[in-house]
C-alpha cells in the first residue's frame, strides 16, 4: 500500500494505491464531504484481486480546494488524469453519490477507459427542490461553517438505529465532514447544481450497476428511473442502509459488488 501525492489536472491529489500487482484497476471515488478513507472496507475487501486507486476527489481530504464552483469536466477529467499518470489504461470504477455522478460523467465521456461502473446512492440531474436544498445548505455554512450542516447530513447520511448504536464508523464519517475545506465543499456543489446527465443516461453501454440504499431519501426512487433509461442496468437496493450505504451495510454491498465485478471482469 503507498500514499502518493500526484500532480494532475491542475491540482495536487492524494492518491491510495494497494492491491494486487498485475490485477485489473478498481478505482473508488468519494461522496461529498468525505475522503478516500470511506473506501477503506472495500479497498481490503478487494485488494486480493483488483489493484486498487482510491483519492481524495477535488476539494477534499489532502487533494488541493481551489476557490470556485468545480465543472463535471474538471471532475470527470482529474480521474482520467490520474489515470494516465499512473498509467492505468482501463479501470472498474465504483463512486457514491458525489462520486456516482463523477461515474456516469465518464461513461458518458471516457467510455473507452471503464471497465465497469458502480453508481451508488445518486441521482443524474438537478431539479428546483435538489438546487434549493444546496441553496438552504450554503446559505449554513456561510453562517456556520462546516459544522452548520453535521447534525442534518449525519441523519440522512446513516439509519438511526446505525446512529445511535455506537458504531465508530460514525464518528470517523462525522471528522471528513468537519475536515472538509469550504472551498472545496462550495466547489462541488456548484458542480452538483450543473448536474445534467439524465436525458443522455440511454447513451451508456459499460456494464453498469446501481445500488442505493433503502432509506436513502429519494433516491431509491429516482435511481429506480435511472435504471429504465439504461440497457441492462441492475438496480440492487441495500436494506437497512440510508446515504452512505457501502459504510452502513458492508457486507452486502461487497457481496453485490463482488458479484458484478466477476460477471464483468
Amino acid at each position: 500500500m503507498s500514499i502518493q501525492t500526484i500532480k494532475a489536472n491542475g491540482i495536487s491529489f492524494r492518491t491510495r494505491i494497494s492491491g494486487k500487482a498485475g490485477a485489473p484497476w478498481l478505482t473508488f471515488s468519494n461522496s461529498l464531504a468525505t475522503r478516500l478513507e470511506m473506501w477503506d472496507g472495500q479497498a481490503a475487501a478487494f485488494a486480493d484481486a483488483y489493484q486498487i486507486l482510491q483519492y481524495d476527489t477535488r476539494g477534499h481530504g489532502q487533494t488541493e480546494a481551489p476557490a470556485g464552483d468545480y465543472s463535471w469536466d474538471q471532475l470527470t477529467g482529474d480521474v482520467v488524469a490520474l489515470w494516465d499518470h499512473l498509467d492505468i489504461g482501463k479501470s472498474h470504477f465504483v463512486g457514491l453519490s458525489l462520486g456516482g455522478m463523477t461515474g456516469l460523467g465518464l461513461a458518458l465521456e471516457q467510455a473507452d477507459r471503464l471497465l465497469s461502473l458502480t453508481a451508488c446512492d445518486c441521482r443524474a440531474d438537478a431539479p428546483e427542490m435538489f438546487q434549493n436544498m444546496w441553496d438552504q445548505r450554503c446559505a449554513g455554512i456561510a453562517e456556520g461553517g462546516i459544522a452548520a450542516t453535521l447534525e442534518m447530513t449525519l441523519a440522512a447520511w446513516f439509519t438511526e438505529g446505525f446512529r445511535q448504536a455506537g458504531n465508530p464508523a460514525v464518528e470517523q464519517v462525522r471528522q471528513m465532514i468537519l475536515s472538509t475545506p469550504v472551498d472545496g465543499y462550495l466547489g462541488c456543489v456548484g458542480a452538483l447544481r450543473q448536474l445534467d446527465y439524465k436525458k443522455r443516461l440511454p447513451e451508456i453501454r459499460t456494464p453498469t450497476l446501481f445500488m442505493v440504499g433503502a432509506f436513502d431519501g429519494p433516491h431509491p426512487a429516482e435511481m429506480q428511473q435511472m435504471q429504465a433509461l439504461v440497457e441492462g442496468v441492475r438496480l440492487q437496493v441495500l436494506a437497512d442502509a440510508a446515504h452512505i450505504s457501502n459504510i452502513e451495510q458492508p457486507v452486502l454491498f461487497n457481496r453485490h459488488l463482488a458479484a458484478f465485478l466477476d460477471a464483468n471482469g
